[in-house]
């Protein structure tokens, strides 16, 4: 068993039960172990022992979704576009309502474009058999369900944004707009989705003619820049040579000539403005603290649209500064803050009140935090649930110790969901720490158990996290 995990079921059951039944409670938790040979353990042994020893890869089950979206976004980030455009294409016609939709429409965005340069007439055979695998048997050549794939498949074109004219393939990038219009989308790089939107209508610059091109270029770069002041990506966008070459092979008149001086100046003044003075290491002590990464759409003007960091979360302070708030009438220190994410950081000015590099003595303990949220973020549930009992298995509490009980709660209800079969890593968790788990014979959902719940109120009986805990769970909380 892994040590550090035990010794976390060894602090609860010290803090719970009464010290002369705790070593009777760690013997009678070992027993529980081999739980498919236990005859008793209630509802959670019968759910266990009744579970298929394998899971076929065609089953619709929350293990083939996250296996199968994991799959292709590896394969994206691996530069295997095509393997990635398959299985991500597949991924979205079979679980459209998907957590990861905003993810692997992103994702599949970056594939796209690499089809329709190099392989554009496969993206339709694909689709066309993807569409065709759902025609009942022999009715193939009806007129009708020909006419219903041509027109799903014209949908479909419609829906990622791919425009198909005089037999020639173009991607106007809708698929991002997709994730920019949609409010409840979780995925977090609005820049990074907002650029490639637009990345179709910047223009390589290679001759005389191709002045216009060139003016349109300054334009989307200006459009970019005023939206994302503090994107990593006008960096990218003003170094690329093809959009705005070191010499160019056309003259500006002198109005042209002054917009492009005037984008060029604003743009590398913003450049420098987010470069790092230093990096320092801060984790945030407030809740709904905003990062201030872009300038809100002038059509909704309202500030949820920028992201938000809670008292989870951990920054990389570039740069401080104080600004007078005439509001208020006094002064403030603000932060920029960098926040990576897995597909690459957000740069943004922040409430530096609300954030601490306060870890003297604790320095272990933070490491092993920022692997754990990272862990869990990633979707790697059974490498966080590692972490986060390591900072747990601390006898001492300490900031992270209530946040690292309320994620090990979610990782288990995660867990949870994906134990679908004898196979899947999931299912060897659960049989070696079953404490951690209850079956909800009302929904038939395997979900996490009070336990962490108990302990959280043992030590810290008015924290916050208790009553989150116990309003997104229907079990029955007690501490008794």
């Amino acid at each position: 068993m892994n040590k550090k995990l035990l010794g976390i079921i060894i602090l609860i059951s010290t803090l719970i039960f009464n010290s002369c039944k705790v070593a009777n409670s760690i013997n009678d938790y070992q027993k529980l172990k081999s739980i498919e040979n236990t005859e008793d353990y209630g509802p959670l042994g019968n759910f266990l022992k009744t579970l298929h020893k394998t899971e076929e890869e065609n089953v619709q089950s929350p293990y083939n979704e996250l296996r199968n979206f994991i799959t292709g976004r590896n394969q994206i980030l691996s530069s295997n576009y095509k393997e990635g455009f398959e299985t991500l294409a597949r991924f979205l016609f079979t679980y459209p309502s998907s957590y990861y939709e905003s993810e692997s429409s992103y994702l599949l965005g970056q594939a796209l474009i690499y089809m329709v340069k190099n392989d554009p007439l496969y993206i339709e055979q694909f689709y066309t058999q993807l569409l065709s695998e759902g025609i009942v048997e022999g009715e193939e050549n009806n007129y009708d369900a020909v006419t219903n794939l041509n027109a799903s498949l014209k949908n479909i074109y419609s829906q990622m944004g791919i425009i198909v004219k005089d037999g020639k393939y173009s991607f106007n990038g809708y698929i991002f707009d997709r994730i920019l219009q949609d409010e409840e989308s979780a995925f977090p790089l609005k820049d990074f989705a907002y650029y490639f939107s637009i990345r179709h209508r910047f223009s390589e610059i290679k001759n005389e003619n191709d002045k216009e091109k060139f003016i349109t270029n300054i334009t989307y770069l200006k459009r970019f820049s005023d939206r994302y002041r503090t994107s990593v990506l006008q960096e990218n966008i003003l170094n690329n040579k093809s959009y705005f070459p070191d010499s160019i092979p056309f003259t500006l008149n002198d109005n042209e000539n002054k917009n492009y001086q005037e984008t060029i100046k604003t743009v590398q003044n913003r450049i420098d403005d987010i470069k790092a003075l230093f990096e320092e290491e801060y984790y945030i002590i407030g809740n709904g603290i905003i990062i201030r990464d872009r300038i809100p759409a002038i059509t909704q003007g309202t500030e949820k649209e920028l992201y938000k960091l809670y008292n989870y979360d951990f920054v990389t302070v570039l740069n401080k500064t104080n600004v007078y708030n005439p509001k208020d009438k006094e002064r403030e220190d603000w932060a920029l803050v960098k926040y990576d994410t897995y597909y690459g950081p957000i740069i943004g000015w922040s409430y530096l009140k609300y954030m601490t590099n306060n870890i003297k003595g604790i320095e272990d303990i933070f490491e092993n935090y920022k692997s754990a949220m990272n862990s869990y973020k990633n979707y790697d549930y059974l490498k966080s649930s590692d972490f986060f009992s390591y900072i747990l298995n601390n006898p001492q509490t300490n900031y992270f110790t209530d946040k690292s009980v309320y994620f090990l709660w979610k990782v288990n209800n995660k867990i949870g969901e994906l134990v679908s079969s004898k196979s899947n890593p999931y299912y060897k968790y659960v049989l070696d720490y079953p404490k951690y788990f209850y079956y909800n014979t009302n929904n038939n959902v395997l979900q996490s158990s009070t336990l962490l719940y108990n302990y959280l109120v043992k030590i810290l009986p008015s924290n916050p996290y208790r009553f989150v805990i116990s309003g997104d769970s229907e079990a029955e909380y007690s501490v008794d």
